[in-house]
């Protein structure tokens, strides 16, 4: 089942491509942010749920 979606999901990947590149850098800045950040959003939406 995975072959045609991946087939699809081929060229798909190919135009996000230079996108992830020019997002690395951000990542890489807000990786750490979010690792800190994640587990407050985790309680914050346990109490909202």
């Amino acid at each position: 089942m995975l072959g045609p979606m991946l087939v699809n999901l081929g060229p798909m990947l190919v135009k996000l491509r230079p996108m992830l590149a020019k997002l690395r850098p951000m990542l890489v800045k807000i990786g750490p942010m979010l690792v800190k950040i994640g587990p407050i959003l985790v309680k914050v939406r346990s109490k909202f749920s």
